[in-house]
């Protein structure tokens, strides 16, 4: 974190929460940014050229329908149902409160005949509301695989939210009627059953070809779960337990690779990459140090490797992982209520059991932080932070001499490895 420098700063007029920030991936690659106060007003950020060429970053309100005066959003998530053009879902959750009742609800924000061009404000007058019983905390997107008549695997972007209720809630499109329903999530997602109380952080990662299935949880009281599933069986292969001090603020699963797809034009320079990457659990705690279970599909939670330091600013409110220095593996990224960003690599030791995780770097902030995004915001194919704190969001980006010199760097590798084919297909010709 010491080589990144600030790039834009935004503040917003009141303050976040750690599910308030989320991004609108779109088929061009760039990203907006979509972040939520808690009173009603929610903002994008992007940035966009000017009449000169130069970038210039834009912050703009978002008016989205059905939020009424004195509504408050608890969280937002987004996503695209299609790959090829913007046609984005946007999920808020709200609690709405009157002086005798307090009610809530789930907004969701699309277009049911998706143009050409992005249109944010268009999409944001298009909603659904479903009425809920319970207070809401995390709302998450995710696939489901299903089967068809044809005995083919469907896939569809279904929303899944937390609440005070202490169960996950699933909810699913209605093409036909132009509606989303509330589905049993026992029939879909099995390993999300009866949670012991509130879940406050879940993860799903697909592996194996999208044939199994990793999710995990974690819980107000300091549960956690991590189970794998068989994708098309819909079946609970195995699932391990653990039990915290104090709540549980994220989960994450992650491989320790990257995992980027290789461009057409190198994929024949590339050495061969393993199929069967490698899952982690990244487990952060308020009160306890945050912790990371390795390899948790074949070892379950037996190989843990305690976060250093992780417990000394505060409760750690969230988390990220990223590939900060672009070696191709990823770090983890801790935000905290006591105004720092730590950062950790795993150093490899001579046996898996001598590698350990450790703190490589920290950054200071005016204000606790409450979210973190790490996503490509210019558009020049280099990632940016985006962090939201207490009072504002800041926009980081790394100091383009570093990023000049990993370039070079690769494409002079890239370009010896091309030399070399080229020399081992004229002696095979000779």
């Amino acid at each position: 974190m010491e080589n990144v420098v600030d790039a834009h700063y935004f503040t917003l007029p009141s303050q976040g929460n750690v599910y308030s920030l989320t991004k609108l991936c779109t088929s061009s690659g760039a990203n907006i940014v979509l972040v939520a106060s808690l009173r009603r007003k929610v903002f994008s950020f992007e940035y966009s050229g000017d009449s000169d060429g130069f970038l210039k970053p834009t912050v703009k309100e978002v008016l989205f329908t059905y939020i009424p005066n004195g509504t408050e959003i608890v969280s937002v998530d987004a996503f695209t149902r299609s790959q090829s053009s913007d046609d984005f879902v946007i999920g808020i959750t709200i609690i709405k409160s009157t002086e005798h009742t307090t009610e809530t609800y789930l907004n969701i924000y699309s277009e049911w005949e998706p143009s050409s061009e992005m249109n944010l404000d268009s999409v944001s007058q298009n909603c659904l509301m479903i009425q809920l019983d319970f207070i809401p905390y995390q709302l998450y997107h995710t696939q489901l695989y299903t089967n068809n008549q044809k005995f083919d695997f469907v896939k569809q972007v279904v929303w899944l939210l937390s609440g005070s209720d202490e169960k996950v809630h699933m909810f699913q499109e209605d093409k036909d009627n132009h509606c989303y329903v509330e589905v049993d999530i026992a029939e879909h997602f099995p390993e999300l059953m009866e949670p012991p109380s509130v879940v406050m952080w879940m993860d799903i990662f697909y592996c194996q070809n999208e044939t199994r299935r990793v999710s995990a949880y974690g819980c107000e009281c300091g549960f956690v779960k991590v189970a794998v599933v068989d994708v098309a069986q819909c079946k609970v292969l195995a699932s391990w337990l653990a039990r915290f001090e104090g709540p549980v603020s994220t989960v994450r699963l992650f491989t320790e690779e990257t995992n980027l797809n290789t461009p057409p034009f190198i994929e024949d320079a590339q050495p061969e990459r393993k199929q069967d990457l490698v899952v982690n659990l990244l487990v952060s705690n308020t009160l306890q140090p945050s912790v990371v279970y390795m390899d948790v599909v074949r070892q379950g939670l037996k190989n843990v490797f305690t976060l250093p330091e992780s417990e000394h600013y505060d409760a750690v409110l969230c988390s990220t992982i990223a590939d900060i220095d672009m070696d191709g593996r990823n770090e983890i990224l801790l935000g905290t209520y006591g105004q720092e960003v730590l950062m950790y690599k795993y150093m490899e030791g001579t046996s898996e059991k001598t590698g350990k995780w450790v703190l490589k770097s920290q950054r200071s902030f005016a204000n606790p932080i409450h979210s973190i995004l790490y996503l490509d915001v210019t558009g020049d194919g280099v990632k940016e932070f985006v962090i939201l704190t207490l009072r504002g969001v800041h926009v980081m980006q790394h100091n383009l001499q570093d990023v000049e010199k990993v370039f070079n760097a690769r494409y002079k590798e890239l370009e010896e490895m091309q030399n070399t084919k080229v020399k081992l297909t004229a002696l095979e010709e000779n």
